[in-house]
């Protein structure tokens, strides 16, 4: 016999017909303690989805495609990316994994090209 991971209710069976369709364990529905069917789809815990409240857009990144940061992080960003508050593009975010090559041949268009050639 087995328990549900959603309520705890033990002495469960496994509902065979659903895995027989669908190749997945599933337990068959019972009622839960406030009298309500608890239907135990997955196994996973219930996911937390992220809003657009949940994030900053940096306004010293307008530049870039990296000003997207969650609420908490904003701050540690900002330490470490606009310590004098400058404003940073995309070359300045990925100049230190690309050669000097690259750098020269692929980013004359970018405004700060003369920081890194």
């Amino acid at each position: 016999m087995k328990t549900c991971n959603k309520c705890g209710k033990k002495d469960l069976s496994w509902n065979v017909s659903w895995h027989q369709h669908s190749g997945k364990w599933q337990l068959i529905n019972h009622k839960n303690k406030d009298g309500e069917w608890c239907v135990n789809n997955s196994l996973k815990p219930k996911e937390n989805k992220l809003t657009k409240k949940d994030f900053t857009v940096c306004p010293l990144c307008t530049d870039s495609n990296f000003g997207y940061f969650l609420n908490k992080d904003y701050e540690e960003h900002k330490k470490r990316f606009h310590p004098n508050g400058e404003v940073l593009t995309n070359l300045d975010y990925m100049h230190e994994h690309q050669s000097a090559y690259t750098t020269k041949r692929f980013w004359k268009h970018d405004p700060h090209y003369s920081k890194f050639a």
